[in-house]
C-alpha cells in the first residue's frame, strides 16, 4: 500500500488542472502558521479561476498563473494558540480547521535526526508519554523517502498532533524534543517540517540555488517530462499495482512496479521531499547529518551551500541553523580506534560553519551516554533541548545557557601547556572526578601523543614527558574520544584540534 500512496500523489501532481482548487498537503487541517512574517498559502486551480483565502481577519484573493499555480501572502500573524478555520475559496470550497499561528522549525538529517521515539531509550520514551498530549506541538511528517529529478509541487506527508507524534511511526525524536521545550518555554504553538532520510550525504538535500550560490558543479540538471507524459506512465503503473493488489489478495506474491518516473538528480531528496514545502514560513532550521560524509574534504562548503539554498527557498535571510556535532563512532571497528579520525574533516567543518556562516550554530553531545560501538546514540532528549537553547537564546532574546566552553589560548609555561577555554558559565570540572582526559601534544602538529592533564580552576596543564617542548595541542579529537572535560552547568567543553602554543 506505500507504492500504492506513491502513485496516486504523483498522478494527482501529474493531472492537477481540474476544476477544483488543490491544495499541496502541507496546506492541511491541523496545521501551524509561522507568526510574525508574511503567510504564503498557495494551491492550484483552473486559469482565470479567483482564489479567496480568508483567515484571521484577513481576506487575500490571487489568480492561478499559467501553470495553475496560485500564491496568497497573509499579512503577518500574531501568534495565536486559538483552534481557528482558515477558508480557501474558488468553484469549490475548502475550510482547514484547527489552525494555529506560532514557531515553525524545519528538522532535518540523516538516520539520527529521523529517529523516532520508538527506536530511543525507553526512558526517554517514557518521558514523551508524559508531554504527548500537548496540541500546540505538531509536525508536518513527510512520511515517505523520496526522489525526483526535478522540483516536485506536492510530496507525501501529514500533519501530525499530539499522540500522533509520539506513537507508532512518529517523527524524529530530535525534532519533538526540541519542539516541545520551545513550547515551553515560550508559552506559544511551535511546529515542525520533519524530513529525514537515514543514510543519506548532505548532498541530497540542497536545492539547485545552493549549488549555484558557491558555484558548485551540479550533475544531473533535469529540465523534467511533459506532464502529459508522466500521467501516461503513472497510469501504466497503476494499472500494474491494481494487479498486482488483486493477486496479493488470492495469496500470490508479485513484484509491484519500479518509481522511476520522476527521475534522479544530484539534489534528489531535496526535489521530491523539501522543495515541495517551499516556500511555508519557518523561522529556522535544525540539522544533524554528517556520518555519510565522514572524509570529506568540502564539508564545509556544503554547508555554506545548504545554509544559501534553504534561506533562499524559505525566504530567511541568513536561516539560522543549528547542527549537532556528530557523535563519536568506532569508524574502525576495533581495528585502530584511538588512532582513526574519519570525522575530523565534518567536525572541523561543523565548527568552522558555526564560527563563519551566518545564522549557523553548533552543539556538542559526546556526553550524551554515547557508546562507540552503536553509531546511532539512544539519547535524544537532550539533544534536542541543546538545539532549542540555541534558538531560544538566539532568536527569542532568552537568557540561556546555549553551549559549552570552548578553546581560548594554550601558552607554554616551565615546561607545561596551560589551556584557558572561553564561555565559561559556573566553572570547569571533570564528569567522572577524574583528571581531563583526551588531551594530546604534538611537536609538528601532525603526530599527537598522550598527555598527563591536571585541572587548575578553570584552565587545565598539560604534559607529556615524551613531548618536552610541545608546539601543538589538542583535546578529543579522536572518533571515539569521550572527553570528561565540563561546565559545572553540565555542557561539555567543545573538542577542539592541533591548536598552537605560544
Amino acid at each position: 500500500m506505500k507504492i500504492k500512496s506513491v502513485l496516486t500523489v504523483l498522478y494527482c501532481m501529474a493531472s492537477i488542472a481540474s476544476a477544483d482548487v488543490v491544495l499541496p498537503k502541507i496546506m492541511s487541517s491541523g496545521m501551524l502558521l509561522q507568526s510574525g512574517q508574511a503567510a504564503p498559502v498557495w494551491g492550484w486551480a483552473d486559469q482565470g479561476e479567483e482564489v479567496t483565502v480568508s483567515f484571521a481577519g484577513q481576506a487575500k484573493t490571487a489568480t492561478p498563473d499559467e501553470k495553475g499555480k496560485w500564491m496568497v501572502m497573509l499579512d503577518p500573524l500574531a501568534v495565536s494558540a486559538e483552534s481557528r478555520t482558515l477558508t480557501i475559496k474558488g468553484k469549490n470550497e475548502i475550510a482547514l480547521t484547527d489552525v494555529l499561528v506560532g514557531e515553525v522549525w524545519i528538522a532535518s538529517g540523516q538516520s539520527n535526526m529521523e529517529w523516532h521515539l520508538k527506536q530511543i531509550h525507553p526512558e526517554e520514551q517514557a518521558y514523551a508519554q508524559t508531554i504527548k498530549s500537548n496540541n500546540l506541538v505538531r509536525a508536518f511528517h513527510v512520511t515517505h523517502h523520496l526522489h525526483a529529478g526535478f522540483p516536485l509541487d506536492d510530496t507525501i506527508g501529514l500533519w501530525k498532533t499530539g499522540a500522533a507524534m509520539a506513537d507508532g511511526q512518529s517523527v524524529s525524536a530530535v525534532g519533538f524534543f526540541f519542539a516541545h521545550k520551545l513550547q515551553k518555554e515560550l508559552g506559544v504553538p511551535v511546529a515542525l517540517l520533519d524530513v529525514n532520510w537515514g543514510g543519506q550525504a548532505i548532498e541530497p538535500f540542497i536545492p539547485i540555488e545552493g549549488y549555484d550560490a558557491l558555484k558548485i558543479p551540479f550533475h544531473h540538471r533535469h529540465a523534467g517530462h511533459p506532464a502529459e507524459t508522466i500521467a501516461a506512465q503513472l497510469k501504466q503503473y497503476r494499472n500494474q499495482l491494481d494487479q498486482s493488489i488483486a493477486a496479493n489478495e488470492k495469496g500470490l506474491r508479485t513484484a509491484a512496479p519500479p518509481m522511476h518516473i520522476m527521475g534522479h538528480a544530484q539534489n534528489a531528496l531535496y526535489n521530491a521531499m523539501v522543495a515541495p514545502l517551499t516556500p511555508y514560513g519557518v523561522k529556522g532550521a535544525i540539522w544533524y547529518q554528517g556520518e555519510s560524509n565522514r572524509g570529506s574534504a568540502d564539508y564545509f562548503k556544503k554547508l555554506q551551500a545548504l545554509s544559501a539554498g534553504w534561506s533562499t527557498v524559505f525566504k530567511v535571510k541568513d536561516i539560522p541553523f543549528y547542527q549537532v556535532q556528530i557523535a563519536p563512532f568506532d569508524y574502525s571497528h576495533g581495528a585502530n580506534a584511538e588512532a582513526d579520525m574519519l570525522s575530523k574533516n565534518i567536525w572541523a567543518a561543523q565548527y568552522k560553519g558555526a564560527e563563519e556562516i551566518p545564522g549557523m550554530g553548533i552543539v556538542a553531545i559526546h556526553d550524551v551516554n554515547i557508546n562507540v560501538r552503536d553509531i546511532h546514540p539512544q539519547h535524544k532528549r537532550l539533544v534536542g533541548e541543546r538545539l532549542s537553547a540555541q534558538a531560544l537564546k538566539n532568536q527569542y532574546g532568552k537568557e540561556v545557557i546555549a553551549k559549552g566552553p570552548g578553546f581560548a589560548t594554550a601558552k607554554s609555561v616551565e615546561g607545561k601547556v596551560v589551556v584557558s577555554f572561553k564561555d565559561i558559565d559556573q566553572g570547569l570540572v571533570t564528569s567522572d572526578g577524574q583528571a581531563p582526559s583526551w588531551f594530546e601534544l604534538s611537536a609538528d602538529g601532525v603526530n599527537f601523543v598522550k598527555a598527563e592533564a591536571v585541572l587548575n580552576g578553570n584552565t587545565v596543564e598539560v604534559s607529556s614527558a615524551t613531548v618536552p617542548e610541545p608546539k601543538f595541542v589538542q583535546m578529543g579529537w579522536r572518533d571515539i574520544a569521550i572527553p570528561n572535560l565540563k561546565d559545572k552547568n553540565g555542557w561539555p567543553v567543545f573538542s577542539f584540534d592541533s591548536k598552537p602554543v605560544q
